[in-house]
């Protein structure tokens, strides 16, 4: 656990001096750089070693020509094959790479403290080591964004060939920036309310998409089902103080219905839910800056930082089965 201990408690210092020293002021670039060396230096040196993905993406790579679902990424894999690259190695150059796309959304922030802190509590250790496909194509829609201010079709291409979830990326994106915000909320909780109905009765679908419905089984095993989440409960109260402060409308109601649905239907939902988390910290920080009750944000947010390093915590208690583990007999 020591080198959790240590990024943790580095970034940590550096937020805590930062926000003391330059709360009434927009940091320089040198401030944001330094922001992000703890995340840089810990994904670059465990890139490929942690998460419980990690066994899966060694094999994505063993077979990377046999990959077309997500063809951006398997040329990227291909290509690194073909450089003399190992599988560790380009997991190292694709945090690398992760980092700067992060650096470059972060320089044009209005409140980039308090948009890391957040990446930090709530996507940090599953973006560089668990969801690498998913978090590269979503940082480069970020990338794009905060400098056309608006979803375009270059970014589509370029996103979607590294992940198909760009594709819900972009749609939400567009549909925040709708004029007739009460009108795309109520399409939402319909869409919503459809979700439910067919999560719950799929056989109203017909028996043509019952291999749809195998792999919901696979999912339902994969997350584990509880009667309360209480850190999506911590990230809703961020949400509305976000909201609270200028932030957008549909985000809010967007992600305060699938916290509902999460709790009501299934924890599937909370990679979704993760998606219109992230939007809403990105449109909220590159156009606002946190002032009202701005203490109670970053405590939640800090709450939320603990409840991340339970992950590993908990890996290593149990025997470090889940690959997050960096000590004892499950290290690596």
């Amino acid at each position: 656990m020591t080198p959790y201990f240590l990024v943790f408690g580095w970034f940590l210092a550096i937020c805590l001096v930062l926000e003391t020293t330059g709360s009434h002021r927009s940091l320089t670039r040198t401030e944001r750089w330094l922001l992000l060396l703890p995340l840089a230096v810990f994904s670059i040196m465990y890139a490929g070693r942690i998460g419980t993905d990690v066994e899966s993406y060694r094999e994505l790579f063993d077979q990377a020509e046999q990959f077309p679902l997500e063809p951006g990424f398997s040329m990227l894999m291909i290509a690194a094959k073909w450089l003399g690259l190992n599988y560790t190695s380009f997991t190292r150059v694709l945090a690398a790479v992760q980092i700067l796309l992060l650096g470059s959304v972060v320089m044009r922030l209005r409140d980039p403290l308090f948009f890391l802190l957040f990446y930090f509590s709530s996507f940090f250790l599953n973006f560089q080591f668990n969801a690498i496909r998913n978090s590269l194509a979503l940082l480069v829609v970020a990338a794009m964004y905060v400098r056309l201010l608006q979803p375009r079709f270059s970014t589509l291409l370029a996103s979607t060939v590294i992940h198909y979830s760009s594709l819900i990326t972009l749609g939400l994106q567009r549909l925040a920036l709708s004029r007739r915000q009460w009108l795309v909320i109520a399409l939402v909780i319909v869409a919503s309310c459809g979700v439910s109905l067919i999560w719950l009765q799929p056989d109203l679908l017909g028996p043509q998409f019952s291999e749809l419905f195998v792999y919901r089984g696979y999912l339902d095993q994969e997350y584990e089902s509880k009667t309360v989440y209480p850190a999506l409960l911590l990230k809703l109260a961020v949400v509305w103080l976000l909201y609270r402060n200028g932030g957008n409308r549909f985000y809010m109601a967007a992600y305060a219905v699938l916290v509902i649905l999460i709790h009501a239907i299934s924890p599937v939902l909370s990679r979704l839910s993760d998606l219109v988390l992230f939007l809403t910290a990105l449109d909220f920080c590159l156009r606002h800056r946190l002032e009202r009750r701005r203490l109670l944000a970053i405590g939640l947010t800090l709450t939320l930082v603990a409840s991340s390093l339970l992950i590993p915590w908990s890996d290593c208690q149990e025997g470090g089965g889940e690959n997050w583990c960096l000590s004892g007999p499950g290290s690596r």
